[in-house]
């Protein structure tokens, strides 16, 4: 317990306002320790917050030794996934030491969240120290000195270089830039839009793969291995147990209804990924780092948002947030926010045209291989995105024909594709993209871009929906206590297994 007259108080949200006598929840961050190259933290909660954290220690491992860094930048990956629970349920978070810049961060973050939803409690961060970056004395140096780090944690040795290492020295250059990367179309977009700066490419193992996914992360990690090899850049891998740590399925079973999209989406993702990335950034020098937009400026927003005033629909990942996340000498930038999807694909479809790239684009997130399924909806949309911009997708990871196309509008039309409002946003930007006059370069398309511009979309979302499964799961889950639910339902693993990652 930190004494309360030693805290520091980085007020969140509509409870965060004075003492409360001590009746708040309350979430711990007990322990931070590194050993070498891994990151791991003790966890404990108030009863109220039980359904939504696993039993186990949250983790996080890096292609580099982390070991040396200040104990306040280790705590930035657990309190960037803690605060936003806790904050969901009006809960304090408690740790000893955090980063003044990141605690700022969290405050801001925190304000933005509570405007995007009203069901955000808000709540207190407390820490006993807050020192400044120049304040703080690491452990031993400053950064982590490791010649044979390589960017995949727990990798075997080797030289620096784009095949998924870090700077020989381990430690960067200053000024050095770094973007979240995962091969697809808005992360693509980022990297065109700042190739110049030869930003590092992170990829994280327990985001959209698995962390125990061996097979489906070994194909990512050679495809991301391969886009750094081609442009040239330093690759980095981060892995994460941090949506296993979180429980997803029920922190989805008790808000989804109060959100659009997964809630690590929707809620977590712009502090979570960029917090996970903060030892990384510190131990090889990056004073910035990209986070790709999901969104745009004028991004089609529910009526049940209308609260919200931003630029976009609510969503983990916005300028209001990610641009406002700080630590020690690290800013993060939220990109390309300005244009729309689309616009973004004709950005890649352009940058890979006029160098002649046969560059795969990463789509699919349920395929077990780590490829584009060419099934579900995100790939036929990316595919069609591709062929709208002039780009033949099957010279680009994907393997897509009429048939494609023709399943896409049975299933739009039949109400089995639209089932998130930002879905519906995405082919909205499609349909505004389709011109009348214009081939395409591949089967089918000009068919399905016929029926598509003219197409009633929002009448097929309004027929959409989850699957009753999906609904009788998150009722369940709201109206018995999570232990009580965990025991009773054999299908509470399989839930957790299915529900969205991200």
């Amino acid at each position: 317990m930190i004494p309360s007259d030693k805290s520091l108080l980085s007020a969140v949200g509509r409870g965060a306002s004075g003492s409360d006598g001590g009746r708040s929840p309350v979430v711990s961050v007990d322990t931070v320790t590194a050993d070498g190259r891994r990151i791991e933290a003790t966890v404990s909660y108030s009863d109220a917050l039980r359904p939504f954290f696993d039993e186990s220690p949250f983790y996080a491992e890096y292609g580099v030794d982390v070991s040396d860094l200040p104990e306040s930048v280790l705590t930035i990956p657990v309190l960037a996934h803690v605060c936003p629970v806790a904050w969901a349920a009006g809960a304090d978070v408690r740790v000893s030491t955090a980063d003044r810049r990141f605690l700022d961060s969290l405050e801001t973050v925190g304000r933005v969240l509570s405007e995007m939803y009203p069901f955000m409690e808000g709540g207190r961060v407390l820490v006993e120290r807050a020192p400044e970056w120049n304040e703080q004395a690491p452990s031993g140096t400053d950064g982590a000195d490791d010649p044979a780090a390589v960017g995949d944690p727990g990798g075997a040795g080797g030289p620096a270089g784009a095949d998924g290492t870090g700077s020989p020295d381990g430690t960067g250059g200053p000024g050095g830039t770094g973007m979240l990367f995962t091969g697809g179309v808005d992360s693509l977009a980022t990297y065109v839009r700042h190739r110049e700066e030869d930003p590092t490419l992170i990829n994280v193992r327990g985001w959209l793969v698995g962390v125990d996914d061996d097979e489906r992360w070994a194909h990512t990690r050679r495809r991301i291995a391969g886009y750094a090899d081609r442009f040239g850049v330093d690759a980095q891998f981060v892995r994460s147990n941090m949506l296993e740590f979180l429980d997803t399925a029920m922190l989805d079973a008790h808000y989804k209804p109060r959100h659009d999209g997964a809630w690590y989406s929707a809620v977590g993702c712009g502090l979570g990924l960029t917090g996970l990335c903060a030892p990384l950034a510190v131990a090889e020098g990056m004073d910035r780092l990209y986070l790709a937009a999901t969104h745009w400026e004028g991004f089609p927003t529910a009526e049940r948002f209308e609260g919200w005033d931003g630029g976009a629909i609510p969503w983990g990942s916005d300028p209001a947030i990610d641009d406002e996340i700080a630590w020690a000498g690290t800013e993060v930038a939220h990109d390309a926010f300005e244009i729309t999807r689309q616009e973004r694909v004709e950005t890649v479809a352009e940058f890979l045209r006029e160098r002649s790239l046969d560059l795969p684009i990463r789509a699919c997130e349920v395929s077990a291989t780590g490829s584009n399924c060419d099934r579900c909806e995100k790939c036929a949309r990316t595919a069609l995105g591709l062929a709208l911009a002039g780009a033949d997708p099957n010279d680009h990871g994907f393997d897509v024909d009429a048939a494609t196309f023709g399943r896409a509008r049975r299933e739009i039309e039949a109400g089995n594709w639209l089932v998130d409002f930002h879905v519906l946003a995405y082919w909205l930007d499609l349909q505004a993209s389709v011109d009348p006059d214009a081939s395409y370069p591949v089967a089918g398309v000009d068919a399905v871009a016929d029926w598509l511009r003219t197409a009633d979309l929002r009448a097929a979302a309004a027929r959409s929906g989850p699957p009753v499964s999906d609904r009788v799961v998150r009722a369940a889950a709201r109206a018995v206590p999570a232990p009580v639910y965990a025991r009773l339902s054999p299908a509470y693993d399989t839930v957790r297994e299915l529900t969205p990652r991200s």
